[in-house]
C-alpha cells in the first residue's frame, strides 16, 4: 500500500461536507442540494483519465444484468421497508422519500445524481483510490458510501447505504461503471417514483 495523495484525502474528505450540507444545511431544497453536490463530485472524478477509462462497454447482457440487479435491489428494500413498518421505524425511510418533490425535473435530476455518483462512489473512490491506488478490496468501498451518510443521523439511511453501495459495488467491479450507472439510476426510478410496487 502506498503513501496517500493530499488529492486522495481531499476526495475522501470532500463528500463529508457536501453530504452534510445536502442533508442538514439544504435539507429543504435536496433534491438540488444533491445534484449539485454529486454533480461536483462527478465532474471532478470524470477529469480524471483513469475513472474515464473504467467506463468499458456495456453490451446487451451485461445492461439486462444490470435491469436484474435494479430489480432485485428494489425487492431487497421493499422487502426491508416491511420490516422497518413492523419495528415502527417507516417514519425515518419515509423522511428521505419525502425530501424529493414529483415532476419532470426530479426525474432528470434523479439521474443525473445516479450517474454522477457512479462517476466517483465506484469509479475515482473504489476503482482508483482503493483498489489501484491503496491496492485493497473493492468490498471496503460501500462502507464509504454508507458511512458518509451518517451525517444525516437516520440510522436506516446508513444501513440502506451500506447495502446500496454493495451491490452498486459489486456491479461496478464485475460488469463496469456504465453498468452500475444503469444499476443505480433504475433502482432510484423503482424506489422514487414507484415504477413498481
Amino acid at each position: 500500500m502506498r503513501k496517500i495523495s493530499a488529492f486522495e484525502i481531499f476526495m475522501i474528505i470532500l463528500p463529508w461536507f457536501l453530504w452534510y450540507l445536502t442533508f442538514d444545511v439544504f435539507y429543504s431544497h435536496f433534491i438540488y442540494a444533491m445534484a449539485f453536490s454529486t454533480g461536483v463530485l462527478g465532474i471532478i472524478s470524470l477529469t480524471r483519465k483513469e475513472v474515464r477509462e473504467k467506463y468499458k462497454s456495456c453490451n446487451v447482457i451485461c445492461m439486462l444484468s444490470a435491469i436484474f440487479i435494479s430489480i432485485i435491489l428494489y425487492f431487497v428494500f421493499y422487502g426491508g421497508n416491511l420490516v422497518s413498518i413492523k419495528l415502527g421505524l417507516e417514519g425515518e425511510v419515509l423522511y428521505v422519500y419525502e425530501l424529493v418533490p414529483k415532476g419532470l425535473i426530479s426525474i432528470f435530476l434523479l439521474a443525473l445524481i445516479g450517474v454522477m455518483e457512479e462517476a466517483y462512489w465506484r469509479g475515482l473512490l473504489q476503482q482508483v483510490i482503493i483498489e489501484k491506488e491503496l491496492n485493497i478490496s473493492w468490498l471496503y468501498a460501500p462502507l464509504f458510501y454508507g458511512f458518509v451518510h451518517s451525517v444525516s443521523l437516520n440510522l436506516i439511511l446508513v444501513i440502506a447505504a451500506l447495502i446500496v453501495g454493495l451491490f452498486l459495488s459489486f456491479t461496478a467491479e464485475k460488469f463496469g461503471l456504465i453498468a452500475s450507472s444503469i444499476v443505480h439510476v433504475t433502482w432510484i426510478y423503482f424506489m422514487f417514483l414507484k415504477i413498481l410496487l
